[in-house]
């Protein structure tokens, strides 16, 4: 015996073999008869319709799980409070801090010498020429605190079944939310993934096209053809012919049918199913989200003129650096500003993410140096930055920056 494997759309369409008889009307989807276009008006191409679009599938009937009471609608993740934790906090270690080193007049000299030369409307004879009158070195410090945490969230989903196995609640009863292995690639990388909850899955008929496979085209409205664009569905035009002025003569697009196949579904007047993709059924299942996520905040102390905000783009040196679960704020440096907004900042983190476990913390406090170069170079006396461990120069009131020596053609 020969088996024909037909696609999942054509299963119980009319006219397909082993199909019971049907009457067509216009709710079935497929293409009417023959004998039903007769004497009817042709339908417009309607060109700029767009696909039906059905919402999730009900929730009525699905399910319910222990430890997913408050589980999330189709499409809608609800959050979980992560369970409390029974990990003692360790033992504040020792910190010891690192040196700085400055800059000297040569260094900022070839600086300043480099900066002009990457700007070509700048001339260089002030950076040649110029009298550095002081030069005040020093050291910015940048203290900046991560909190690495996971947020996980639960809500039903659907994709089309396409056949296999299915771990459904025969299965046994699904493992809690936060009980679900899950790591992140990376610490203090911001990262998402999706997982199916085990023994939640469920295989329901799809409700977007009554588990038929398919769907009435949106253009041709199951037609299978609509008006041709040429001929208006008159199947004339009226054409210029040689000494018999315009004649009407069969339509060279249509045929002289005044119709022509529609072009989104081939004249069959059905589309495939979107939501189920022609398989007739759907795949629901409890999805798990996890949300990796780094908290970052920081604090700058930059007693110059500079822009605080230049220090966050340039490297310095480490001071001091602690990866911990939880940190401990810093409180024996020698500057005071820095104790206190470390003190700070780590009390705001440990209750600023509510509904999120923190996995992992990272404090680094570096010093970035900033020297202060006051210069004289004929009738103006001026200042400029060197900073960063790149030697990056800020020179605002630098003497000839607009388009010095350049010559207008």
């Amino acid at each position: 015996m020969i088996r024909v494997r037909m696609h999942p759309r054509d299963y119980g369409h009319p006219g397909m073999p082993g199909a019971p008889p049907q009457q067509w009307t216009a709710g079935m989807g497929g293409a009417p008869p023959p004998e039903w276009r007769q004497g009817t008006q042709i339908p417009v191409d309607n060109e700029a319709a767009a696909p039906p679009s059905f919402g999730p599938p009900p929730m009525q009937g699905m399910p319910t799980f222990q430890g997913y009471e408050n589980v999330g609608g189709f499409n809608q993740m609800a959050p979980l409070p992560p369970p409390p934790s029974s990990t003692p906090p360790p033992e504040p270690p020792k910190m010891d801090f690192g040196n700085l080193t400055s800059m000297d007049e040569g260094a900022c000299r070839d600086a300043m010498i480099q900066f002009v030369s990457e700007h070509c409307c700048f001339g260089s004879a002030p950076a040649k020429e110029m009298k550095i009158t002081n030069i005040a070195p020093g050291h910015a410090l940048h203290y900046t605190l991560e909190t690495y945490t996971e947020f996980r969230s639960t809500g039903y989903v659907s994709e089309p079944y396409r056949g296999g196995f299915v771990d459904g609640p025969e299965n046994g009863p699904p493992p809690p939310p936060w009980a679900i292995p899950c790591n992140a690639d990376s610490l203090f990388l911001d990262q998402q993934k999706l997982i199916e909850v085990p023994h939640t899955a469920t295989v329901r008929p799809c409700h977007a096209c009554d588990a038929r496979g398919y769907n009435r085209c949106h253009r041709c409205h199951g037609w299978g053809n609509v008006r041709c664009h040429t001929c208006g569905g008159d199947g004339v035009r009226m054409v210029h012919v040689h000494e018999q002025g315009m004649q009407p003569q069969p339509c060279f697009a249509c045929g002289g049918d005044g119709r022509r196949r529609c072009m989104t579904c081939g004249g069959d007047g059905r589309i495939t199913c979107r939501t189920c993709d022609g398989f007739r059924n759907l795949k629901c299942y409890v999805q798990l989200k996890v949300t990796f996520k780094n908290n970052k905040d920081d604090y700058i102390l930059e007693r110059t003129d500079m822009p605080d905000e230049l220090v966050k783009d340039v490297s310095g040196t480490a001071i001091f650096e602690q990866t911990l679960m939880p940190v401990w704020p810093i409180t024996s440096y020698f500057v005071r500003e820095i104790n206190e907004n470390s003190i700070r900042l780590v009390n705001q983190h440990k209750g600023g993410f509510p509904g999120a476990r923190q996995l992992m913390q990272r404090q680094v406090l570096r010093g970035v140096p900033v020297t202060e170069v006051h210069y004289s170079w004929k009738d103006v006396t001026t200042r400029f930055w060197v900073y960063g461990n790149e030697r990056k120069v800020y020179s605002p009131d630098y003497p000839q920056q607009c388009c010095w020596g350049c010559t207008i053609l």
